[in-house]
């Protein structure tokens, strides 16, 4: 009977304790934790300002190099002509090489030794120079030499080093001279020989 009173009690304190008190003090109250995120700041972050790298870009490179003839094959070493060395900080991009007119040579890597450095998608950079290698083959007759063109992108440290890498440079100095190619010709119809070995030719009749 005795830890049944002393229950009873306990249970009455705790619900006094749930009410607000006589003389008007609130009781106290509890808030839930859903675990949600707090509201972002209305006040915007301070961010760091993105500069973008100045760049320059040509249809035609100012490229030059000797150019190696096998028959109707041609390769061609690339270098780079502009100003050299190339700036601190800039990034030379070569795209896809091409020719200055059609129906004479046309492109043919091939040309080229298996182990020397194609022209695609190659970078240059100051410290990090190697030339690379166009091949070519010439597929008809002209009187023209050919040029080969490579287009440039480049990425700078200042607009300085961009517009100082094509200043008193010209565009692309590589070409291919084309050689007479050998058409095939039509032969002359033949004769049958007379009985001493010398050919003969028809006459008219006279009736």
């Amino acid at each position: 009977m005795r830890r049944t009173a002393v229950a009873v009690v306990l249970l009455a304190v705790l619900a006094a304790g749930c009410q607000d008190t006589p003389n008007g003090t609130p009781s106290p109250t509890f808030t839930e934790t859903t675990g949600e995120p707090s509201p972002e700041p209305t006040t915007p972050e301070t961010t760091g300002t993105r500069i973008d790298e100045p760049s320059i870009s040509t249809a035609s490179a100012p490229i030059g190099g000797n150019v190696e003839e096998d028959g109707i094959e041609r390769c061609a070493e690339v270098n780079w002509l502009g100003k050299s060395p190339i700036p601190d900080g800039t990034t030379i991009s070569l795209g896809a090489a091409g020719l200055s007119s059609s129906g004479v040579f046309e492109l043919y890597q091939g040309a080229c030794p298996g182990d020397v450095r194609a022209c695609a998608d190659v970078r240059w950079q100051s410290g990090d120079f190697k030339p690379c290698y166009v091949g070519a083959r010439q597929i008809g007759n002209g009187t023209e030499d050919v040029t080969l063109i490579i287009p440039m992108e480049a990425t700078c440290k200042t607009q300085d080093d961009c517009d100082s890498l094509l200043e008193g440079f010209g565009k692309s100095q590589i070409r291919f001279r084309p050689d007479v190619l050998e058409t095939p010709t039509t032969e002359p119809p033949t004769t049958e020989p007379t009985s001493e070995g010398t050919p003969t030719s028809e006459t008219p009749s006279d009736g």
